[in-house]
Formats: C-alpha cells, sequence, structure tokens
C-alpha cells in the first residue's frame, strides 16, 4: 500500500500549498477508472501514470496555476506544453489533448500566432492517433489558414502535407461506410492539397483515387471523369517512370473504357498494360494482363485471339501457383475455346445430321465432320 499512501500524500501536499485547480486535475489524472484491474494492482498502474512520474505531473500542475495567479502566461503555457509532451510519451491521447487545448487556449490570448501554430499542428496529429480524423482535418485546415495569414510557405507546406493524409483516412471512412458521394467530395480536396504540396507522386496518387472515387459512382458523367483523372495519374507516372503506375492507370483506362463501350480505346491500353507488365517481370501482372485482354476479345467475338490469350494467361497461372487464378483461368479459357467453335457446331447442327452423328458417335472434329465422308 506504500504506493497508494504515496499518491495521497501528493493530494494533500497540493491541498496545503492552495492550489486548488492542480488538485482536481490531479485528482482526476489518477483517478480514472479506465479499465477493470485485479485486486493486487496499484492504484497508479490503474490510471497509466508511472508512480515515479507522479510528483513530476503534481509540479507542473501547481506550477501552471501559480504562475497562472501571478500572469505569466508562458510559464503557463510551458508547464502545460510539457505535460502535454509527457501523455504523448504515453501514447495518453486524451489526456494530450485536454492540456492541449489549454495551451492553444492560452495561444489564442496572448495572441501568440507561432504558439498556436505550433499547438494547433500537435493538436491535429494526437486526434489522428485517436482516430478522430475529422478533428484532425479541422485543425490541419487552421493550421493552413495560419500559414497563410502568416505568409509562412513552408507551414503552408507542412499544413497540405497533413491534410492529405488527413483527407485520405476520411474518404476510405466514407469508402467504407458505403458513402460513395461524401468519399469523393474528400477525394477532391485530397487532391487539391497534393498539388498544393508540390509533391508530385502525391499528386499522382491522389489522381488515382480521384479516378477509383468517381468510377465507383458509374454514371456516364463519373466514369468520364474517372477517364480524365486516369490520364492524369498515367502523365505523371510517365514523368516519374514508374512502370507500376503506369500499369495501374493503363488497366484502370481499360475498365472504365470498356464500361463507357469504347472498344478501340479499352484494348489499346490493355495492350500497353500487357507490354508494362513484361517489361516489369512480374508473373502476377502479366497474367491479369493476359486475362483481361482474353476476356475483352471474347467479348468483341475474336475467339482465336481470345483462345490465346488465355491459354498464356493458364500457363502463367500454373507458373505462379495459386489455385484460385487457376480455376479461373481453365473455367475462361474453356469458355473462349467453347465460343471459338460454337459457328461450326451451329452449322453441324442446322445443316449436316450425318456430320453431327459422327461428332457425337466417333468424337470426329467439326472441321472434320464438316468433309465428305469416304
Amino acid at each position: 500500500m506504500e504506493a497508494a499512501v504515496d499518491k495521497q500524500s501528493l493530494c494533500i501536499d497540493i491541498l496545503v500549498s492552495g492550489h486548488v485547480q492542480a488538485y482536481v486535475d490531479f485528482f482526476y489524472l489518477t483517478h480514472r477508472p479506465e479499465s477493470v484491474h485485479t485486486a493486487e494492482e496499484h492504484a497508479e498502474e490503474q490510471t497509466g501514470i508511472p508512480p515515479a512520474k507522479l510528483q513530476f505531473v503534481k509540479t507542473q500542475l501547481a506550477e501552471a496555476e501559480t504562475a497562472r495567479r501571478r500572469g505569466d502566461t508562458r510559464a503557463v503555457f510551458a508547464a502545460y506544453e510539457q505535460l502535454a509532451e509527457f501523455f504523448t510519451g504515453l501514447s495518453d491521447e486524451r489526456t494530450a489533448i485536454y492540456f492541449l487545448e489549454k495551451c492553444l487556449e492560452i495561444t489564442q490570448l496572448t495572441s501568440d500566432i507561432a504558439g498556436e501554430t505550433k499547438t494547433t499542428l500537435a493538436l491535429g496529429i494526437a486526434h489522428e492517433k485517436s482516430g478522430d480524423v475529422a478533428a484532425a482535418v479541422r485543425h490541419y485546415e487552421k493550421l493552413l489558414r495560419l500559414a497563410q495569414g502568416a505568409g509562412d510557405k513552408v507551414g503552408e507546406q507542412q499544413a497540405n502535407e497533413r491534410l492529405v493524409i488527413a483527407f485520405q483516412a476520411v474518404a476510405a471512412e466514407k469508402e467504407a461506410a458505403k458513402e460513395p458521394a461524401l468519399a469523393l467530395t474528400f477525394r477532391e480536396k485530397c487532391l487539391e492539397a497534393s498539388r498544393a504540396c508540390g509533391d508530385a507522386a502525391k499528386e499522382s496518387k491522389a489522381q488515382f483515387e480521384l479516378g477509383q472515387a468517381h468510377e465507383k459512382l458509374g454514371d456516364i458523367e463519373h466514369l468520364k471523369k474517372a477517364v480524365y483523372h486516369y490520364e492524369q495519374h498515367l502523365a505523371l507516372s510517365e514523368k516519374a517512370e514508374n512502370t507500376e503506375a503506369q500499369g495501374a492507370a493503363c488497366f484502370a483506362l481499360a475498365h472504365v473504357h470498356q464500361r463507357l463501350q469504347n472498344g478501340t480505346e479499352s484494348l489499346q491500353n490493355l495492350q500497353k498494360f500487357s507490354q508494362l507488365a513484361q517489361s516489369s517481370g512480374k508473373l502476377s501482372a502479366q497474367a491479369e494482363a493476359c486475362c483481361s485482354l482474353g476476356v475483352l476479345y471474347n467479348q468483341q467475338g475474336d475467339y482465336v485471339s481470345a483462345v490465346q490469350y488465355l491459354e498464356r494467361f493458364f500457363e502463367l497461372a500454373r507458373s505462379v501457383g495459386d489455385r484460385a487464378m487457376l480455376d479461373k483461368a481453365r473455367t475462361y479459357l474453356g469458355i473462349a475455346r467453347g465460343n471459338s467453335v460454337l459457328p461450326s457446331y451451329s452449322r453441324v447442327v442446322t445443316t449436316d445430321l450425318d456430320a453431327l452423328l459422327r461428332w457425337k458417335n466417333r468424337r470426329v472434329p467439326f472441321t472434320d465432320a464438316l468433309r465428305p465422308a469416304n
């Protein structure tokens, strides 16, 4: 029980010294029922504050109250900032946010722009770590306004970089919640922030994700916008000589053009995707390209080309060793081969009963069955 007595002694010391607000804060911090604990565990362990650091917390709270009474706002800010950093180190973001908000109040009261900027950034990061991304976005947007007002270009870039990450997280949340329209809004914000960063890689990624967001909405106008953003992603990827990103752009463009019934554009992009996959040496990418080309040729009625690419897909699937991919390849190849012989079968069924019987009885291929019998 020695540790518990130490905590009680600290509480008494704070009250005796006349620091009422410090006592309230200290008592709250050391008596939070955050989880169920066994009777053998010490009270300090329940708070998450290491016993050796209780004196530090008590001292900083008392100093903050004393400094506030004498009007020393800098000292108040310094004490609360140290406490915020301490709880951040403990991964206690909730408590860190509590003290950071106190710091923010002080900077606003004293018109300390530099302090307000620093604290606003820290609050955004703390909210982001705690999972409250919406709150983080509000602080990062405020951070951007502060930097713009001060003409701080470095600060603007830093704020935009944080906003890119936060907007991506919010967009992902909206997509998971089946809210594609809201997700699209944040993808657009992400693209705007990425451009403001002056980072081509971030902009390229934002262009691609915005294209995906438009594609998910599915109507003609959104599909056309998806094409535009995928083309922007492709151009940026080519400039950066990023082969993998170029392949992803070509594949996405082929898929959207197919939905728009632009067969020629879809085929051209798939062929380019296939070339990029070949140059990358990645068997899985080559398999995906061959599969897509085979399916497209099959849809266009070019069964010879469809069978050719799907046979290659089957071979690559065997090399990769992916059972699901192999089953898919076997199914698609069977369909393409069936489609390739369907015209001959239709002719035999409708015009040549003898050839049909030879095929049924002796499995004579249609090409041979159509020849006159000896």
